[in-house]
């Protein structure tokens, strides 16, 4: 029988070993906060034996969205934001915290295998709980797609091994695609209801709007009291989570035209968008500009008729607009000057980028079907800026993370990876077409989004290594595997 003690008996188990090593550590004097680490982690433990996964799901995706990842120094490093603490705990990996060397992995990736092992567990026993809708282990092409990554992604790891790679630093190298498949699937197994999915947009609206509410703040109250203008304040990975945002909110009001939807859109974008702006990625803009084009092609005849008059009527206005910023440096013309940054790319940095992705090519035609395999350099025929001074791996991972994993995988092993994302965008389509539900037509649409986003900042700058990327495009591609799941279950049942 499947019930509540059940289902936390084996952390139970824990709390006495818990307890104990509490008292031990207050008897060390070890001040407040580690004597309740014990318990913690078996109070997190009960929790997710005992829980929904939807549940279990959406902790973890607020989480791992919320806390600041300190590898990617938000704010320039120069300001701590109240999530950073959690964040270090989160993402740093635990040998920093407790000083035990084998101990290379985060607390964020414990989590993810503490999830995994639960939804095996309550696979194993038959436990109903988190299949409310009867759906059942009714296979779709996104599962298949993930299972595709997943094994190219070991393949490609051994074979780089057996051709003497470095196994620490491919550890490195595949972190975040390791856990990408497992965590759409994982996510796919716990979003099959409503109710799950207006949470999975409850959450990118609102853990949006904080971290661009904070960056607004570090912007505008701590760098200008030291007169200086932030090269950034949250992170590359913060512009992924704020299109992803703005897009929802705008395909909301096209979906379901309301007031609410209305004043919702009216309250949050001009935060979202400030948020954007002052981050200063130039190719966040790519990715809002591409999904903003494709929530038009998407949206109603007579919708799509109206917004063409409107932006027609409007060209005027902003032709004045863009020539009257274009040489200016004034914050009100900063959207301008994000355009011309990103048509002209005749600075130092874009130069850099062409030669490590003319390196990255080169590398490719030494192994072109195969690739050479994780654990290994690319070849650096030519040489940019020196930067092995302060960081001594860097031609580990390029900054274009689509041409590094090609030179890394071949294009068979490229091919095995990348399917995955044609697979989601395909699937998406078409539960935007066949959904009734405004729920279910958001949700399909911010999966494009997504990943539209995620591939624009995996080709302009490392984006296959980002957590909140990471974590994004499994949530929305494995929720839509599971909308996919339900429609193809409920056009076989008989009328």
């Amino acid at each position: 029988m499947n019930t509540l003690s059940t289902r936390i008996l084996l952390p139970s188990r824990l709390v006495w070993p818990a307890l104990f090593a509490s008292l031990v550590l207050v008897a060390s004097g070890t001040g407040i906060a580690a004597p309740l680490a014990p318990l913690a982690v078996v109070a997190a433990l009960m929790f997710v034996f005992g829980a929904r996964m939807d549940v279990t799901a959406i902790v973890l995706l607020t989480v791992s969205l919320l806390f600041d990842n300190p590898g990617e120094r938000p704010m320039e490093g120069k300001w701590n934001s109240p999530f950073l603490g959690m964040g270090e705990v989160l993402y740093l990996n635990l040998h920093k915290l407790t000083g035990i060397e084998a101990l290379r992995i985060s607390a964020l990736e414990v989590l993810i295998a503490v999830f995994m092992f639960v939804v095996v567990l309550r696979k194993v026993g038959h436990d109903p709980i988190d299949d409310p809708q009867g759906l059942g282990v009714m296979p779709n092409p996104m599962k298949s797609a993930f299972l595709c990554f997943f094994t190219a992604i070991v393949l490609l790891e051994l074979r780089g091994l057996l051709r003497g790679g470095d196994f620490k630093n491919s550890l490195w190298q595949v972190r975040q695609l390791f856990w990408l498949p497992i965590l759409g699937v994982l996510f796919g197994h716990a979003l099959k209801t409503t109710v799950a999915r207006l949470w999975l947009l409850r959450v990118v609206m609102g853990v949006a709007t904080v971290r661009a509410a904070l960056g607004l703040y570090y912007y505008l109250v701590i760098a200008r009291a030291t007169g200086e203008r932030p090269a950034y304040v949250t992170t590359h990975s913060d512009s992924i989570l704020a299109v992803v945002a703005i897009l929802i909110a705008a395909s909301a009001l096209v979906s379901k035209p309301s007031r609410d939807h209305l004043l919702m859109n009216l309250v949050l974008q001009p935060v979202l968008l400030a948020g954007l702006i002052v981050n200063d990625r130039r190719i966040a803009f790519v990715s809002l500009a591409g999904g903003a084009i494709t929530l038009l092609l998407l949206a109603p005849v007579a919708l799509q008729r109206r917004l063409r008059r409107a932006v027609l009527y409007s060209l005027p206005l902003i032709a004045l607009y863009t020539a009257a910023g274009w040489s200016s440096t004034s914050g009100i013309f900063r959207p301008v000057q994000i355009v011309r940054s990103v048509s002209s790319q005749d600075d130092d940095s874009s130069k850099t980028r062409d030669i490590e992705n003319f390196n990255l090519i080169r590398t490719l035609k030494a192994h072109p079907i195969m690739g050479s395999g994780f654990g290994h350099e690319y070849n650096e025929v030519v040489q940019g800026n020196r930067v092995d001074q302060f960081f001594a791996q860097y031609r580990f991972i390029a900054h274009n993370s689509v041409l590094w994993l090609l030179s890394l995988s071949g294009w068979l092993g490229f091919a095995a990876l990348w399917i995955v994302f044609p697979v989601a965008v395909l699937i998406a389509l078409r539960v935007f077409r066949a959904a009734t539900a405004g729920v279910d037509q958001v949700v399909s649409f911010a999966t494009i989004a997504t990943v539209l986003a995620f591939v624009v900042q995996a080709w302009g700058d490392m984006g296959l290594q980002s957590w909140m990327g990471t974590v994004l495009v499994a949530a929305f591609t494995g929720a839509t595997g599971a909308l996919w799941t339900s429609m193809e279950r409920n056009s076989q049942e008989p009328s």
